[in-house]
């Protein structure tokens, strides 16, 4: 959670259920009480009336007569909240708590009205999926560079390992014009645990797609907005690409063989099968596709070494060339040019 969404949780919750303290904020934030108090101070310096009560039975709360001003967010921070409350409807903090519910609800009717035409905008691009996946999440990198162009409309350089791709697999730079984000969720009682795909028409295939932001290795915004398709609607697609991934989507049975420096870099759930003296270990690891293994396998640098299956071992072979062959282009480039044509 970021700072400026856990300051509004904080003064939601105290509006919402009154005396709070530190620890019970921290608990519910999943953060620590120093934080929670650094926080206070904040919220204090921002003019909201946050008072304290000592000893048994304390701890902070608001005035009743305190009213939440929006005017001191900006507009990207204010469809920034809103968009992140949407998700949290979901989360055990907001769950079954109808005041909570009900002082949100007059948050977003408090935003000015351009405010709240931007929000508008941005749930028509931002989706948040909570019906549950069992797969790993991966850092994204560059999630808030493609928010900004999707909720901007600008066109997209990135550079993606398309391992599973039959014309030209590899890693390869794509020209996308951004349609929409999808954050799916992978645990239906871990929420805030998910994977972020950025559904996209991709100007070298001629097609949408949904390409996978763990993935994104390198990315540039081009300041060109893009011509929107009037009969493109990102929920009919997701519904549609949902029930395409939920047919085909398989679990995977990596075997790796792994070196005793490349250990330290494993990541996510996997066992380890047999144990050598040098150190080094064959490991089991489940991945939700052939491109997913493709990836984990390539994270880890030469010190992996693919024993089954043969498409992951093919994956990782071609979107290996394609590196090679990427790093020997550009530095074959008169300028040392290193970014798309």
């Amino acid at each position: 959670m970021q700072k400026t969404e856990r300051l509004l949780a904080i003064t939601l919750l105290l509006q919402a259920r009154g005396k709070m303290t530190a620890r019970r904020l921290a608990e519910i934030l999943g953060t620590s009480i120093r934080t929670i108090y650094r926080d206070i101070n904040t919220l204090s310096l921002a003019h909201v009336p946050v008072s304290m009560d000592y000893g048994p039975g304390g701890g902070y709360y608001l005035s009743d007569d305190y009213h939440f001003e929006s005017a001191i967010f900006t507009r990207e921070e204010a469809v920034s909240l809103i968009l992140s409350t949407d998700m949290s409807g979901n989360y055990s903090l907001f769950a079954g708590d109808d005041r909570l519910h009900r002082a949100l609800i007059k948050l977003e009717a408090a935003l000015p009205e351009e405010y709240r035409a931007d929000v508008r905008a941005a749930r028509e691009r931002i989706l948040f999926d909570t019906t549950a996946w069992c797969c790993q999440p991966l850092q994204t990198t560059y999630l808030e560079t493609i928010r900004s162009a999707v909720l901007d409309s600008y066109h997209l350089d990135m550079l993606y390992p398309c391992v599973s791709c039959k014309d030209k697999p590899g890693v390869r730079w794509r020209h996308v014009e951004p349609y929409g984000l999808v954050f799916k969720a992978l645990s239906r009682r871990h929420v805030r645990t998910g994977v972020w795909y950025l559904v996209a028409f991709c100007h070298t295939c001629q097609l949408f797609q949904t390409f996978r932001v763990g993935y994104i290795q390198n990315l540039h915004v081009r300041k060109e907005h893009i011509s929107a398709q009037p009969n493109f609607d990102l929920q009919s697609y997701w519904e549609e690409e949902r029930r395409f991934l939920d047919v085909h989507k398989q679990s995977i049975t990596l075997l790796l063989r792994i070196t005793p420096q490349a250990r330290y870099n494993l990541r996510g759930e996997h066992i380890v099968l047999q144990e050598e003296r040098d150190g080094s270990a064959l490991i089991q690891a489940e991945l939700e596709s052939v491109e997913a293994a493709a990836f984990y396998t390539l994270s880890l640098g030469t010190g992996a070494t693919v024993i089954s299956p043969d498409e992951v071992r093919q994956a990782v072979t071609a979107a290996a060339h394609a590196i090679a062959n990427m790093y020997d282009n550009m530095y074959h480039k008169p300028n040392g040019e290193t970014t798309p044509a």
